[in-house]
């Protein structure tokens, strides 16, 4: 885990151009503190220094070269490195690192079954220095080109250098868990874990307002590859890209991974298959040289990953250590104290807890709009924001979280109306009505509401069908329009709710140096979810039926809790305590924006963005 940088330049890197990129991995510290890596390279005949600067670990480093011998040597193309030391804690991790080949790589991310891809390639004959899931990625990317990273079970941003043909390719895993960001000029390349790194090239980037319209108005962020800069573009999750810089470096990107939208399995489903996967993605994602820590909701997300941990574990010690770590709002409106401490009593684990309301600043606030990069949609962030400061003080590295389980076992009120909506449209009537009347006794909702919300949905899908309905705005549309269950589960993975989660959790966890892992992301979970039909999903008035299922050993209480929360604040109090300090941000906002409708605490977020990115 750590920030990578790649910058390429055709004229070639003069003194500025490594100034800029020395300032550029200086700014990105926090996701690396443990040693920055250096290495210039001439991308056409493959020949490269290593830069030794303050923060370079000491080691055994062919070619180097000092600040005061760069104008010796004739490069374009830079790569850089800050690192989180998590696995093979030597310096034998140093990045960026080099194969026997001449071929580099800047990585940023966790590839958990490195040492089962070793075994592999060692049949190949290569001979491996470390033990490090870098050199796996090097050596794969020899044996299978660009077809590695369907080997590949993890999270990872990756920039590497091919000096055979003079080329880089660049690949994002499955889901976008580690970020990559781009600009692209007729002269300049940029690849970076963070905006702020390309903005120590270009300072005069420009807003992206059709994103501030989005996000006051819907709360959109993260829904495609644009940022709030027009210059600055995501790389695609699923995708890769072979860049020759011989030539004009503007790529076209190809998908290497799509999520089936057809339930192919019977309704047979065995909940003991989908145990022995979760089982399998926690076992792989509990690989570390460094503490591991879980987050803990009282939710059953994280709570199913707590008990697969703790049962791995007690496999090889006798008492697990366990450490969670906790938001909590006692006496508060979202509070899930009680629930957690069932977990904690159960499994007899230490729990850490923070209360944000009690840490709460204005100046901490802005700490978190920084490291987001953008606005954000609601004060559970800055929750979020607390929990990975308090990781950090226990001195722990590795988080495991439960986010993406709502998005492959449908566990978002939304999902459960769009059901019954399909069950409908299906002409599934007493299989609805039967449905809908568990889900209301199980949540203690009004019956005739319920339907009212149902009906309303069917009446939405039929006016689009008759072209009496229209969004204003594509992307509502195409999230009405899904009339299938699976479909709606497709978008919120891709699109509407798992990227902006995805983003935010990385740089809430990376601003304090802490790595998140996501057992239910393991795309063999990810594939068996959406082939399992739509009652492994919602069943008898409950939602992650499988899920309940396949963890019988958690209590009751927390296997069938009712209400559904999940990183829940008492934002309405939180933001009437400080609102005389929030409605300083709306200054900020360009006068379209002031009066434009829309949540208040949307304009608030996006004000105090515009005040940070005005200061930067």
């Amino acid at each position: 885990m750590c920030g990578i940088l790649a910058y390429f330049n055709r004229n070639g890197i003069q003194q500025e151009q490594l100034s800029q990129s020395l300032s550029a991995l200086k700014r990105i510290k926090h996701r690396g503190p443990d040693g920055e890596g250096v290495v210039l390279l001439n991308s056409k005949s493959g020949e490269f220094r290593h830069l030794i600067t303050d923060e370079t670990p000491k080691g055994n480093f062919p070619n180097t070269i000092t600040l005061n011998e760069v104008a010796d040597f004739k490069f374009d193309l830079l790569f850089g490195h800050r690192r989180l030391s998590i696995i093979d804690l030597s310096v034998n991790g140093h990045q960026p690192m080099c194969d026997d080949y001449g071929n580099w790589i800047v990585f940023n991310g966790e590839i958990y079954n490195y040492i089962e891809l070793r075994e592999e390639l060692k049949k190949e004959n290569f001979r491996f220095k470390t033990d490090t899931d870098t050199e796996v990625i090097l050596a794969a990317y020899r044996v299978w080109g660009a077809n590695c990273v369907n080997k590949f079970n993890g999270m990872f941003s990756i920039v590497l250098f091919d000096k055979n043909k003079s080329n880089l390719f660049v690949a994002n895993d499955r889901f976008g868990v580690k970020p990559l960001y781009v600009f692209n000029s007729e002269s300049e390349l940029i690849f970076g874990s963070e905006i702020r790194e390309i903005k120590s090239f270009q300072n005069k980037l420009t807003y992206n307002e059709v994103a501030f319209t989005n996000f006051v108005h819907h709360a959109y962020l993260d829904f495609d590859n644009s940022t709030f800069f027009n210059e600055v573009n995501r790389f695609p999750n699923s995708h890769l890209a072979a860049i020759n810089l011989n030539e004009n470096t503007h790529y076209q990107a190809t998908c290497f991974y799509e999520i089936s939208s057809v339930n192919n399995k019977s309704d047979n489903y065995n909940s003991e298959e989908f145990r022995e996967l979760l089982n399998d993605s926690v076992r792989l994602r509990l690989r570390s040289d460094v503490e591991i820590g879980f987050a803990s909701s009282g939710g059953l997300d994280s709570s199913s990953i707590l008990y697969a941990g703790y049962h791995l574990l007690k496999s090889n010690q006798t008492h697990p250590n366990l450490t969670t770590f906790s938001a909590i709002f006692p006496g508060m409106d979202g509070d899930e104290s009680e629930y957690i401490k069932i977990v904690e009593n159960d499994l007899r684990i230490k729990s850490n807890y923070t209360n944000p309301l009690e840490q709460f600043n204005i100046s901490d606030f802005e700490n978190l709009i920084s490291h987001q990069e953008s606005p954000v949609q609601s004060t559970s962030y800055y929750a979020e924001w607390c929990v990975s400061r308090l990781v950090q003080r226990h001195n722990v590295k590795v988080l495991l979280v439960g986010q993406g389980g709502d998005e492959i076992l449908a566990g978002y009120h939304h999902h459960f109306y769009r059901y019954c909506r399909q069950l409908i449209l299906e002409g599934k009537i007493l299989k609805y009505l039967s449905l809908i009347k568990k889900y209301s006794e199980i949540k203690g909702m009004d019956l005739n509401r319920l339907h009212k919300r149902v009906i309303g949905e069917v009446k939405l899908s039929i006016r689009f069908k008759l072209g009496l309905t229209k969004f204003s705005n594509n992307l509502n549309e195409k999230w009405n329009k899904a009339d299938k269950l699976i479909d709606l589960l497709k978008l919120d993975l891709k699109e509407y709710t798992l990227p902006t989660y995805l983003r935010s959790g990385d740089r809430s966890a990376m601003a304090f140096s802490v790595e998140a892992r996501h057992p239910f992301l393991d795309y063999r979970l990810v594939d068996y979810c959406f082939s399992l039909p739509d009652e492994a999903k919602i069943n008898d008035g409950w939602q992650k039926w499988i899920l309940r299922k396949a963890v019988p050993e958690m209590p009751e209480s927390i296997g069938y809790r009712k209400d559904k929360k999940g990183f829940t604040t008492p934002q309405k109090e939180w933001v009437e305590k400080y609102q005389s300090q929030f409605k300083e941000y709306l200054d900020y906002l360009p006068d379209p924006y002031k009066n434009m409708s829309g949540d208040l605490f949307f304009k608030y977020s996006l004000g105090s963005w515009l005040k940070l990115n005005n200061r930067d």
